[in-house]
């Protein structure tokens, strides 16, 4: 038997048909084939195991001791990634551990030759640091490696999308001088791109690596260890017993529960498939259509990406490239969350009264005895967040989070985990989130690039003239970019491209710079649920056993002010705390009853089933009150009441006439 086919012979040994993906590199998949496939395999996962644990323990060593230069812990963070990277995921498409040997070969052979990039640079560093500017040849070589490995992991895990954009702006840096009058620019010596991108800290280990390698992966880690200790089952009680007894309180316990954990799972779709087994069920089960139970669990675990205080990732990835504090990006992004959210629950509401769908049958959990039980997952948040205050960095703050979730986790014995279970939540942060680590390496090379080249004063030039100089042409431009990307890009490789192609133009527009920023980011979330590629929205419908292009539609219009309000705060800097507390309040009070407005023209149902010409009136009304100018927001409220005043009598009128006839 040829190696290949004794290598694919052993695969079939650790094939479970129910569980297998060709990318699972899930602790649980590890393990499975450490017990059951060949050697070969074995060996194989015993090292992306191996190296998670290593990256995750260092992470966590220097957040508590701080023990290593920026740079050093750059390149180590981003040669065990790209090392995972390589070795739990095929080149072709095959399943990582029935690869054939010339492939696996040729991946060990690239993570030696990183490794020895690595020992380069360790052994001295001094000498390395002084050469900036006149590096020696096995220094561009040794760069070449490193950027090639970068785009090739990126390639694997995130695909051609990202690597086409990065790959048309080093061919402009290097040939700049061939390309339109537009994009035309002096070309660049390849050493001189190799050297910037490799050797200096504004390519692969700039400031997005920093950020990834200093804290973010650290936040992931205590949303791994949440899932490790069981929080789902705890924040899906806690959702039952306050919202379970609401009408529709299915689908509230759906948007509740994915909300509080998917702001620290930094994963849509993983957080649709954590959450959504339960609740889309559940929400079925109580009346609900399968493509609307799908899309509110999609909705919900989308919009989870910009709830506060995690968001995710990319508000760290955010905070970084603007070089502020996190806290800013999470007080900023308070309203427009609390809108999103809003704006669901109203239409929620709404569809279970319009079908007079009750609240959960049977007994459901009591708020005290789940609190008494799983609380202490709250004063783990809680230990996360509170650190900011007393101006505590992030690093140091994610140490103290994942620190305070670790004890409190023993004071339960539902919670309390054998010590290799917390490390097995170390792997699994570090193995499952290589698409983050490749995502904010390659945007330092597109980043790199794009500095030493000059197109990114090029592409702002570019969105000003295609937009005419017109802000709201240009932010139409920026959204359906985003949108686009997303389709084939995870959130925080969108958010990176597009801030550094777009949103300098927009800020050279005089759009405010966090307000572009979260623009960005908010249009690559709302990719996951905007066909025809809404990721979560399928995933959703899968597990609900629904029509994917319905409930793709179906979330469309559950997320539809997360449509409107970007291009809100744009303008009106109250939504993002940036003003006089009067300001503000009035600024939320009026959006909050605009995307109520929204939300009632949506579903086309107030207290009766609403005319198509009181659907329209009532989003004219919430356009105005949102947009927070004093003429739109009195017109706008004016026409909201003459509406409903008239809704309400017709509906009196009704109900009168039927008791009559009864």
């Amino acid at each position: 038997m040829t190696p290949d086919a004794a290598t694919a012979a052993a695969g079939e040994a650790v094939r479970d048909d129910a569980t297998e993906h060709i990318d699972d590199n899930t602790v649980d998949h590890l393990r499975r084939v450490i017990r059951r496939g060949s050697g070969l395999q074995r060996g194989l996962a015993a090292a992306i195991m191996f190296l998670s644990l290593a990256l995750g323990t260092m992470l966590i060593m220097t957040a508590a001791f701080g023990a290593m230069t920026g740079y050093l812990q750059r390149i180590a963070f981003v040669f065990a990634i790209l090392s995972i990277g390589l070795l739990s995921r095929s080149p072709v498409g095959t399943p990582w551990y029935r690869r054939g040997l010339p492939l696996l070969l040729l991946d060990l052979l690239i993570i030696a030759a990183l490794f020895a990039g690595l020992v380069h640079v360790l052994s001295d560093y001094e000498a390395f640091a002084r050469r900036i500017g006149f590096p020696l040849p096995v220094d561009l070589a040794f760069g070449i490696i490193y950027i090639a490995a970068t785009l090739e992991v990126t390639r694997r895990f995130i695909g051609w999308p990202m690597i086409a954009i990065i790959l048309l702006f080093l061919l402009q840096a290097l040939f700049g001088e061939w390309f339109p009058a537009g994009f035309s620019a002096p070309n660049v010596r390849w050493q001189t791109l190799v050297e910037i991108l490799f050797m200096q800290d504004q390519g692969v280990f700039g400031p997005t690596t920093a950020v990834a390698a200093s804290y973010l992966m650290l936040f992931l880690v205590f949303g791994a260890i949440l899932v490790t200790t069981n929080a789902v089952a705890f924040f899906q009680d806690f959702s039952l017993a306050v919202m379970g007894r609401q009408p529709g309180g299915p689908a509230h316990v759906a948007i509740c529960s994915s909300a509080l954990l998917g702001t620290a799972s930094g994963s849509v779709v993983g957080n649709v498939a954590g959450t959504g087994s339960f609740t889309i069920q559940l929400m079925k089960r109580s009346g609900f259509r399968p493509e609307y139970a799908g899309a509110v669990e999609a909705v919900a675990s989308s919009g989870a990406q910009i709830m506060p205080p995690i968001m995710g990732s990319a508000a760290f990835l955010m905070a970084g490239f603007l070089g502020i504090n996190y806290w800013d990006i999470v007080i900023a992004a308070l309203i427009p969350a609390a809108l999103y959210f809003g704006a669901l629950f109203a239409q929620v509401a709404l569809r279970a009264r319009r079908r007079a769908l009750g609240s959960i049958e049977g007994e459901l959990p009591r708020l005290l005895p789940v609190l008494a039980s799983g609380g202490h997952f709250l004063l783990a948040i809680a230990a996360l967040v509170a650190p900011f205050f007393y101006g505590y960095s992030p690093q140091r703050a994610a140490l103290i989070g994942i620190v305070s979730l670790f004890l409190l986790s023993l004071l339960r014995p539902a919670t309390r985990r054998p010590l290799g279970r917390y490390l097995e939540a170390v792997i699994s942060a570090m193995a499952g989130n290589v698409p983050v680590g490749a995502a904010v390496a390659a945007a330092g090379v597109l980043m790199g690039t794009v500095w030493v080249s000059g197109a990114g004063n090029l592409l702002a030039e570019f969105v000003i003239s295609a937009s005419h100089g017109i802000l709201p042409l240009a932010l139409v431009l920026t959204a359906i970019i985003a949108l686009v990307l997303g389709m084939g890009l995870p959130t925080p490789a969108v958010y990176l491209t597009v801030a550094v192609l777009i949103v300098p133009g927009l800020v050279q527009m005089g759009a405010p710079e966090i307000a572009s920023h979260l623009f960005a980011f908010y249009f690559g979330i709302l990719a996951n649920v905007t066909p025809p590629v809404a990721l979560a929205a399928y995933a959703a419908a899968s597990i609900a056993g629904a029509d994917l292009n319905r409930t793709g539609y179906q979330a469309l219009k559950l997320a539809l002010a997360g449509f409107i309000v970007p291009f809100i705060f744009i303008y009106n800097p109250g939504l993002l705390m940036d003003g006089a507390w009067w300001q503000i309040t009035l600024a939320a009070i009026t959006a909050a009853l605009g995307v109520f407005l929204l939300a009632m023209a949506v579903e086309g149902w107030f207290r009766t089933t609403l005319s198509i010409v009181e659907r329209i009136g009532l989003g004219v009304a919430a356009l105005l009150l949102i947009w927070s100018d004093r003429l739109t927001e009195a017109a706008g409220a004016a026409l909201a009441a003459g509406i409903i005043a008239y809704v309400v009598t017709r509906s009196r009128g009704a109900a009168a006439l039927s008791r009559r006839t009864a």
